[in-house]
């Protein structure tokens, strides 16, 4: 049988006359040709395998309003499935948890000082409009003031000179932290302190378009306004960091990796805070007499300054932060507050063996996003929603009787449901799995313990008992109810209450997430 000539041989056969000179030409013409074919060949096989990644990589995106919650969740994302990175960049956290401390005492030794001076309450309200037109269902009753507030509190303070004489002379002890303080925010790089009282605000309208009077998003013109005039609340302005700064700060924590001037600044400032270790070791008592002090507790009560639920409160633990020998726990870094500006992104790896999947791939690369909350960043999110597969909302439920520090008419509950609605009826997300977070239950049961009404801030809740349990499932329908109705294709939502301070309640919930949206086999968004 005669084989067929190949085709191409006449094309790749060498030059019946070829001259030596001619084929060592042509050999080098031939291996660069070939160089470059295979360059080709390599960044098409770069491309699939990217193209292949992509489409495995799972993108959630944190979303809420500013303090809600969503630093924290991400926080225990990475200490449950980045435990590795996680335990390198723990030590770096010491400085942060050291100034929250700080600053709490500061903060007291503030309201005590306001309180010597007789400045005027922080709870003085009013009434911006004396008109009262009917209500729609949903909204928000603030026209009936909390029993608690004092339409005139006195602003004569009741300490006795024997008194002023000890809280004078704890001021001075402590007043080395206030060094100790700005040590530790230029080791930081704070930069820049947000607004954190309406004082500072200029006057703002609600946003263009928003239905302030539906169901979903209930009236806000009848909102309480603090007064203009009023002095600033002495809880102390918010830290905050630039999200590049931070990044770089645990990066060089966990791999001494960066260079350059960078490098430089933070081997500079490292020495500061074992100067802050020692000045806390040497106030640690007078810490503990301040914070302890029956007057100091009067005090911030009359100032309705709630120490407790601000968050990076570490008061009762100055023994141990206050040591020589502390290291931050797992708690201590997640319970701590410092507010970063711009997206946070980072990527874990979430091991998918234990959920119904048995052809699931051993683990995930999901990669999470932390936007801002406040009004202003707002806007930033879009980009954002393109290909994402899952967004965890935030929406903290104690702040029922909160307004926001942008738009004082605007209540934080309201506004929470707003941005629900908001994000339910995007057409970028009708295919993405919604998973919301109702947070901060530890601090909306206390304070329905401490007294405050809820009916008197939601109307719609009628006379049910000021318990957690109804009022958690009132707010838990609300939101249920919006997903189904607002909803553009017919999704699964999944909300669940949390507390995200508390890391192993998260930690159940987060697998649970997971363990959910595997279960569902959500082809759409690429879980499984």
């Amino acid at each position: 049988m005669i084989e067929e000539a190949d085709p191409f041989i006449e094309f790749l056969r060498p030059p019946l006359n070829e001259t030596p000179s001619e084929r060592a030409t042509r050999k080098i013409r031939e291996s660069e040709e070939k160089h470059i074919s295979d360059a080709i060949d390599e960044q098409i096989r770069q491309e699939k395998q990217m193209l292949q990644k992509q489409k495995e990589l799972v993108k959630v995106l944190l979303l809420g309003q500013s303090e809600s919650g969503k630093s924290t969740t991400l926080k225990n994302f990475r200490l449950e499935y980045a435990r590795g990175e996680w335990e390198a960049e723990k030590a770096s956290w010491k400085a942060v948890v050291q100034l929250n401390l700080i600053r709490s005492i500061t903060s007291i030794l503030d309201a005590i000082q306001a309180e010597i001076d007789g400045e005027p309450l922080s709870t003085a309200l009013e009434l911006d409009d004396l008109e009262a037109p009917a209500q729609p269902r949903g909204s928000v009753d603030m026209l009936s003031v909390p029993n608690e507030v004092e339409s005139n509190p006195s602003t004569q303070s009741a300490l006795s000179a024997e008194d002023i004489q000890k809280l004078q002379l704890y001021r001075l002890k402590l007043a080395p932290l206030r060094r100790v303080e700005m040590d530790l925010k230029l080791r930081l790089g704070v930069a820049t302190e947000e607004v954190t009282s309406m004082d500072d605000m200029p006057e703002t309208q609600s946003d263009p378009g928003t239905d302030t009077h539906s169901l979903e998003s209930p009236d806000s013109r009848h909102m309480l306004r603090l007064r203009k005039s009023r002095r600033r609340r002495i809880q102390g302005e918010e830290i905050v960091v630039r999200g590049l700064r931070w990044t770089e700060f645990l990066t060089y924590g966990r791999t001494r990796s960066v260079s350059g001037k960078t490098r430089a600044s933070f081997e500079l400032q490292e020495s500061a805070e074992g100067g802050a270790t020692d000045v806390l070791a040497g106030c640690k008592e007078d810490m503990k007499i301040l914070w302890m002090s029956g007057t100091v507790r009067n005090v911030l009560k009359k100032r309705k300054i709630e120490m407790e639920n601000n968050a990076g409160f570490f008061l009762n633990d100055i023994d141990r932060i206050a040591s020589l020998s502390y290291l931050p726990s797992d708690d201590d870094v997640v319970r701590s507050r410092l507010r970063t500006v711009g997206v946070q992104e980072y990527r874990i790896f979430v091991d998918t063996t234990n959920t119904l999947n048995l052809n699931a791939r051993p683990r995930r690369e999901w990669v999470l996003y932390d936007v801002g909350g406040s009004r202003t960043m707002r806007r930033a999110w879009i980009p954002y929603f393109q290909d994402v597969n899952a967004i965890i909302f935030l929406a903290p439920i104690s702040c029922f009787d909160e307004v926001l520090l942008e738009d004082p008419s605007v209540n934080r509950l309201n506004d929470s449901v707003a941005l629900w609605k908001a994000i339910i009826t995007s057409r970028l997300l009708q295919n993405t799995t919604m998973v919301c977070f109702l947070n901060k239950c530890d601090i909306l049961k206390r304070k329905l313990r401490s007294g405050i009404q809820f009916r008197n801030f939601v109307r719609e809740y009628g006379n049910q008992p000021n318990d957690i349990t109804p009022i958690v499932k009132f707010i838990k329908d609300r939101f249920r109810n919006i997903a189904i109705k607002y909803s553009i294709t017919q999704r699964t939502t999944y909300i669940y209450t949390t507390s995200v301070t508390d890391t192993k309640a998260t930690a159940v919930t987060l697998k649970s997430v997971r363990d959910s949206i595997f279960r569902e086999n959500l082809a759409s968004a690429k879980f499984v």
